[in-house]
């Protein structure tokens, strides 16, 4: 094959490359046409690229992945919640899985008409994880014009208060308190009791 240069005197100069011709040059994309033929006849290669239409996620596969990627409740539902955001989730399949914590304290608390309270503090201490002893916690009493609350705090704040009953449309008076609290085993266990003015004057019957 014959190439144009520039010599030093700028006139072209035809060269000649004795090993590259026209010839091999065709030959060599006739091979590159050959093997691309017996790549699409070869049935390896035949559901590779057969279909261009995506796989959407069913909800066994995502729970497949999530398995074998061992990722926690938390990780699996911000791997779905991206997937579903790419549209690559069939419609039915779920992204939340429905925790079962709640299970643990509901023989803890009781309702009754609308008010919601603890029936066993030493077992709502021991399923979170605490040692229970009466002088170490106190009695936090709040009130609204429509719902009374007892929560029970710890003394150093080294934990979380706790939250031991809520009694919605209750308005806040002497009678009503001591209500709540005797639901609450207050004789039992002796708190501290602690609160605004207001919830003190309650108390006092002021």
């Amino acid at each position: 094959m014959y190439f144009w240069t520039l010599n030093s005197n700028m006139f072209p100069e035809f060269l000649y490359h004795p090993h590259l011709s026209l010839s091999d040059n065709e030959s060599s994309d006739e091979d590159v046409s050959q093997a691309n033929n017996s790549m699409d006849c070869d049935p390896t290669f035949a559901g590779a690229c057969s279909s261009n239409e995506s796989h959407l996620l069913t909800q066994g596969d995502l729970n497949e992945i999530i398995h074998d990627l061992n990722l926690s409740k938390k990780q699996g539902e911000l791997l779905g919640s991206r997937l579903k955001g790419w549209n690559l989730l069939h419609q039915n399949t779920k992204v939340c899985f429905y925790h079962g914590h709640h299970e643990e304290f509901k023989d803890i608390f009781s309702q009754e008409d609308g008010d919601v309270f603890c029936n066993d503090v030493c077992s709502l201490m021991e399923v979170l994880g605490h040692e229970y002893n009466p002088n170490q916690w106190c009695l936090f009493s709040d009130s609204s014009k429509v719902s009374l609350k007892l929560v029970v705090l710890h003394n150093g704040n080294r934990f979380p208060s706790i939250p031991l009953a809520q009694a919605a449309n209750m308005k806040e008076s002497y009678e009503n308190m001591k209500l709540l609290l005797g639901k609450n085993k207050y004789d039992k266990f002796k708190w501290k009791l602690c609160g605004d003015l207001k919830v003190v004057a309650l108390l006092l019957r002021m």
